[in-house]
């Protein structure tokens, strides 16, 4: 028998405190297919949809391809962003239908201008539309926000095991087999969902050291593999910078019936989360601090290898603006020597330096333009070394295959630092945004990178040493700041221990 199977990608991670917006055209610079152009758009990119491709082909399935959207994290979406995906699903799921089972990507934390829970109301009203009885099958990031609204609405949940991200098509696979599974009438999938008072926990999700997540992750492997009934379970850090009551880290267990041993398998773990709440891998490092590390490493002598140091505050990747000025002038101020800076996004500036042209001296103010908070614009002189027009293919475990589009970028070399500047803000991932302007990170003793933990994939090999900055940015580790309105009180850690 052919299932015929609704599917599609719509995601994004949205920062409840930036004054970005996000909107069609954020989705059009990074990835926005529909319909049968699909397959096209995401030849060759290893995220869910190529996952999803390949389930299909290998259980058979007739595929309505809805719509592949994705941008980079800011703002909560405009109304013509949340238009362009729900409506491209919606409409598929009215007049191409009927459907076996549903498999849509999603990303857990999207919020629109008028739905804090984007997702949770993207799967109510699809559910409106094909009915109670049609298994709906959805895939997270494993920084999702899991509301209950979105878990009313779907019967199989599956998350990322990684991050540094790497398993997005394993992700769908694994998916793709439980709802087929579903579709043949093998199994009756639920899901159970438990959360605790607590933003924060899991060590973010990291899962390039031994931590709570990797613990949790593990035990979640032998359960799947031991007892037939648990078709699977999702382990989800949250993303904090959200401002909804449920945000925070959930887990949710997809079992096989309505019974209730399977939250009890979820509270458990989530008993696990609340006790490791504390533990933290990582040492945030002030900008004075970390310009100390540099020197105390350096001390050794050049040549060995670069020291990467992480722009956490500032990480595109999390919705910060990535123009914060705060770590870039400690570093000229210091005389920093052979370094490469990725990336200050600066429309404006890299306009200036491109009509310099190649090998011009310029002065420009630059960066400090979408929120001076974080650091005001700095007067900077140097020379232009090359322009492009910042697109790549990126070769990194973290995003291969996907088209990376940085809009008009321009090279400044100023004293010893070769500085990238761009006009699409993204988070530096991949080495490719260096090797496409010609700068070889691994010739330079020192890489600063705005990333938080994502740059791991691609850089740890080449690392001599990783430091993680927090100059202070939107996306600074002190989440007391935030002005948050609507998030569930008192919680960890802003009120409890």
């Amino acid at each position: 028998m052919t299932f015929r199977v609704l599917t599609g990608l719509f995601g994004h991670e949205s920062n409840a405190f930036s004054i970005l917006p996000t909107t069609r055209e954020n989705f059009q610079n990074y990835l926005l297919a529909f319909g049968d152009d699909v397959p096209a758009a995401i030849e060759g990119a290893q995220i869910e949809p190529t996952g999803t491709e390949q389930a299909a082909k290998d259980h058979g399935w007739d595929l309505v391809r809805t719509v592949v959207a994705w941008a980079t994290p800011s703002g909560p979406i405009s109304r013509d962003a949340w238009e362009t995906g729900s409506s491209a699903i919606y409409d598929a799921a009215r007049t191409q239908g009927p459907f076996d089972g549903v498999l849509i990507n999603l990303h857990g934390a999207m919020a629109s201008i008028d739905y804090n829970d984007a997702e949770g109301e993207l799967l109510k009203g699809l559910r409106e539309i094909i009915g109670p009885d049609v298994p709906v099958t959805i895939t997270l990031d494993l920084h999702a926000n899991v509301t209950t609204l979105m878990t009313e609405h779907t019967d199989i949940m599956c998350a990322y095991r990684t991050y540094p991200h790497i398993d997005q098509v394993a992700t769908s696979k694994r998916a793709a087999a439980v709802l087929d599974r579903t579709m043949r009438g093998e199994v009756k999938p639920y899901v159970f969902t438990a959360r605790r008072d607590t933003i924060e926990g899991l060590d973010d999700g990291r899962t390039t050291t031994d931590n709570p997540m990797t613990t949790l992750l593990a035990r979640a492997d032998k359960l799947e593999a031991e007892n037939d009934g648990v078709l699977l379970v999702s382990i989800h850090a949250g993303f904090t910078p959200a401002d909804l009551e449920e945000a925070g880290p959930t887990v949710c267990v997809t079992g096989d019936g309505n019974h209730a041993r399977y939250k009890a398998i979820a509270e458990d773990y989530m008993d696990y989360v609340w006790e490791t709440r504390h533990f933290d891998s990582n040492t945030y490092l002030s900008v004075d601090e970390t310009i100390s590390e540099i020197h105390r490493m350096m001390a050794d002598g050049p040549g060995k290898g670069p020291i990467v140091v992480a722009d956490f505050s500032d990480n595109p990747g999390s919705g910060a603006y990535g123009d914060s000025t705060f770590l870039l002038k400690g570093l000229l101020d210091a005389g920093i020597q052979n370094a490469c800076f990725g990336t200050i996004c600066d429309a404006g500036a890299a306009a200036e330096l491109i009509k310099a042209g190649e090998g011009n001296q310029v002065t420009v103010m630059l960066g400090g333009k979408s929120d001076p908070t974080f650091g005001a614009p700095i007067e900077i002189s140097g020379t232009v070394t090359k322009i492009t027009n910042g697109t790549y293919v990126a070769l990194g475990p973290r995003w291969k295959g996907v088209t990376h589009n940085m809009g008009p970028t321009a090279i400044l070399k100023s004293g010893g630092m070769e500085i990238v500047v761009v006009s699409n803000r993204l988070q530096l991932t991949e080495i490719e945004a260096f090797t496409h302007a010609d700068i070889d990170p691994s010739t330079h003793d020192i890489v600063i990178v705005k990333s938080m933990q994502h740059f791991r994939a691609a850089f740890q090999l080449i690392a001599r040493e990783v430091l993680i900055c927090d100059a202070g940015a939107l996306s600074s580790k002190d989440i007391a700041k935030l002005p948050f309105t609507k998030l569930r009180r008192p919680i960890f850690p802003i009120d409890l221990d």
